[in-house]
């Protein structure tokens, strides 16, 4: 304690400056962190506030979920307000499954989405679209347009691991590939 004697006043006003500016910078930090959190979740509501109370995508969602058996072979002659309806949900799921990957949404942010985006990639319609896309896609040269929820389905093992594959007995072939 005797080196706190040589000590000028100077000395005491710049130890105390910096301890203000400690004491300071850790507020702004707790502040900080607290924005952040708050982003977040206005993020998420946005997110399920589209997904659930956008007519059009719970609607998409509905006949997802009750009608197995959509896609058929009329599907892709003609681009239709169902086709646009499936593209527009595919598209937002892959979307949230790419915010995933780059981990933009925490595993627990994801958690409040996740049992639809199982849900869509169960169905045998959605996969079988899908599957379509992804091996005409290929053959044009072209990325696929829902790799995420592709990839995402794949890696929960929600998608047969043999989707990549161009085998034919999975699903029925309705596009040229």
């Amino acid at each position: 304690m005797s080196f706190l004697n040589f000590w000028t006043i100077d000395n005491y006003l710049s130890l105390l400056l910096i301890m203000v500016m400690a004491i300071g910078s850790i507020f702004a930090l707790f502040q900080w962190n607290s924005s952040i959190k708050i982003r977040r979740t206005e993020f998420l509501d946005e997110i399920i506030n589209k997904l659930w109370f956008d007519a059009d995508m719970a609607k998409t969602m509905h006949m997802i979920d009750n009608n197995p058996s959509w896609y058929t072979e009329d599907f892709n002659k003609s681009y239709s307000d169902l086709g646009y309806q499936i593209d527009k949900l595919l598209s937002y799921f892959d979307f949230i499954c790419y915010l995933r990957y780059i981990k933009n949404l925490s595993a627990n942010e994801f958690s409040v989405i996740r049992y639809e985006i199982d849900r869509t990639c169960a169905s045998p319609s959605v996969q079988a679209y899908l599957w379509n896309l992804y091996h005409h896609s290929n053959r044009i040269e072209a990325g696929c347009s829902f790799m995420y929820i592709i990839d995402y389905g794949i890696n929960e093992h929600i998608i047969d691991r043999e989707f990549k594959n161009n085998n034919e007995n999975l699903f029925r072939k309705y596009m040229k590939f």
